[in-house]
């Protein structure tokens, strides 16, 4: 208890340097220009159209004139009363409710543990998602009580999981894919009752967002460069963009799961009952990352999700009772995910250094091939991603298409 306390503190104290000195956000490669700005984006859209403004449109009262580019689910803020003045206490109370939900799942037991959870919780791409009071945070906290309630003895609990992914789906797209999860702890009976109603909510959902969706495409940012993800991201700056490179990195992604499933490399591993918890977190993470990074470049916010995955890779590869090639898939995937999180912000501090020594296209090479450089990782942790999330489809669509139990 007293460690997870340490945590708490520590969390509290390396965030508030932060909201004390905001100029340290430049220093790792976060950009810092106001507090909250996804948060003022989102309000600036509501408030356009109280003003008769049309929202996908260039709003001009955002502060970089951004148009609307999420669901039009977002845009009934209005109808709570909230506009820009609302900004820094709504984006702070949602800062803080995912700092807090995120230090609820991390438990450390040591000194040595305690120090792994905070290089994962207070790295950059965390604190661009804090600074900017991303609504992938929203995303965060609607499908933390996913897990707890599919382990719930309670049957109704568990049937409001679906329900759970389909708000999440309707608000930001590719939280669809944590539908996977649903798979989990059941037997056949109900687990076909449960994927049916998650079928029909999806359903619901995709005709609700179709027309979002259609004009969605040329109003979407393209993020480039460091502190971005997604499967194209070496051939787009190499200037290969299009269709292309992403049919190549789908057919990639496709081999990788054909592979992994018919060579069964986990075996027949199944996580202990007290893992259980850590494994549905683990496989929410994944494969939300998992569909993000394969389906568009992304800003590197989103790689807040690996918080669900630390607890985990902390356990597997201290388990005598898991296998050997599980406990260096999780070994590997800890090592791979925690210099993920802190390539670009060290590139960064070294490339700022030649700022005003080199000349301007120089320092751009720089970047350049820092971003080219971790591109390998990046595709390193996705395999070892999709090699559990295999596994775990594997072994519970047996219990879906297989004889009741």
């Amino acid at each position: 208890m007293r460690w997870w306390i340490w945590l708490g503190l520590l969390i509290a104290g390396f965030f508030g340097i932060f909201a004390s000195y905001p100029q340290l956000f430049f220093a790792l490669g976060v950009a810092h220009y106001s507090w909250f700005l996804d948060t003022f984006a989102l309000l600036a859209s509501n408030d356009a159209i109280t003003r008769g403004l049309d929202p996908y449109a260039p709003n001009p009262l955002d502060y970089f004139h951004r148009p609307h580019v999420y669901s039009h689910w977002w845009l009934y803020l209005r109808h709570l009363g909230l506009t820009r003045a609302d900004t820094f206490w709504l984006g702070l109370t949602l800062v803080v409710a995912f700092l807090v939900a995120a230090w609820a799942r991390l438990r450390p037991r040591g000194p040595v543990q305690l120090a792994w959870y905070l290089a994962v919780i207070c790295s950059p791409p965390v604190l661009l998602a804090v600074d900017r009071a991303n609504n992938d945070l929203v995303i965060f906290l609607l499908l933390t009580p996913l897990v707890p309630c599919l382990l719930s003895p309670h049957r109704w609990l568990r049937f409001l999981a679906p329900f759970l992914v389909m708000i999440a789906a309707m608000l930001k797209y590719y939280p669809a894919a944590a539908a996977l999860v649903l798979l989990a702890v059941a037997e056949r009976k109900e687990l076909r009752a449960r994927m049916l109603l998650a079928l029909l909510l999806l359903a619901l959902a995709g005709v609700s967002l179709a027309p979002d969706l259609a004009g969605f495409g040329p109003l979407a940012p393209q993020p480039e460069g460091l502190l971005t993800l997604g499967a194209t991201g070496f051939f787009n700056e190499l200037g290969w963009k299009g269709w292309a490179p992403k049919v190549l990195c789908a057919g990639l992604g496709a081999a990788i799961i054909l592979f992994n499933w018919l060579r069964r490399p986990l075996e027949d591993w199944e996580p202990s009952p007290e893992q259980r918890a850590n494994w549905l977190y683990f496989i929410l993470g994944a494969v939300l990352l998992t569909g993000c990074f394969f389906t568009s470049m992304n800003f590197g916010y989103r790689w807040i999700y690996l918080i669900w995955l630390t607890p985990l890779v902390w356990e597997l590869p201290r388990d005598p009772a898991t296998p050997p090639q599980v406990r260096g898939l999780a070994r590997k995937t800890g090592w791979l995910a925690l210099v993920i999180l802190w390539w670009s912000p060290v590139c960064c501090l070294a490339i700022n250094r030649f700022i005003g020594v080199l000349p301007a296209p120089t320092i751009m090479k720089m970047a350049k091939f820092a971003f080219l450089l971790e591109q390998p990782m990046d595709w390193a942790l996705v395999v070892c991603l999709l090699v559990f999330l295999t596994h775990f489809a594997r072994r519970r669509l047996a219990v879906l298409l297989g004889p009741a139990v």
